[in-house]
């Protein structure tokens, strides 16, 4: 991450008299090719905040989200959810949505099944997704 957008991403603090809901510290991210997409970064986000990450391409925008919604992990620091211990038992229970820039659905799967799939890592029945 460059020093500009890395200067960018000032935390706020979080909502008056609340924990965040998800804290970020020290968080740096180097991929197997060497590439270092972001480097020692510390964030608190508190419930009904709304964060904007700004940055040129390849600064580590997308990088910081895959890591905050558990699609990806750091390779050094931590990512606490202390407003809720459950949030932080599995990734896959978190209640956290994530859009893609790019479309993700698997051509191979049924409209049914690529909804399903999320449903499906929280350990949601087939039956109970097609109901709801």
């Amino acid at each position: 991450m460059s020093a500009s957008v890395a200067g960018a991403l000032s935390s706020s603090p979080p909502a008056a008299g609340g924990a965040p809901l998800v804290s970020l510290t020290s968080i740096s991210k180097t991929f197997s090719n060497g590439t270092v997409a972001l480097r020692d970064l510390s964030l608190d986000i508190g419930e009904r905040q709304f964060v904007s990450l700004l940055g040129p391409s390849g600064c580590g925008k997308s990088t910081v989200l895959r890591i905050i919604a558990g699609l990806g992990d750091p390779t050094a620091g931590t990512v606490t959810w202390p407003a809720s211990a459950d949030r932080a038992a599995s990734r896959h229970q978190r209640e956290i949505g994530f859009v893609f820039q790019e479309p993700t659905l698997m051509p191979w799967a049924t409209a049914f099944n690529n909804v399903w799939l999320p449903l499906r890592l929280r350990g949601v029945a087939k039956t109970t997704a097609r109901d709801q």
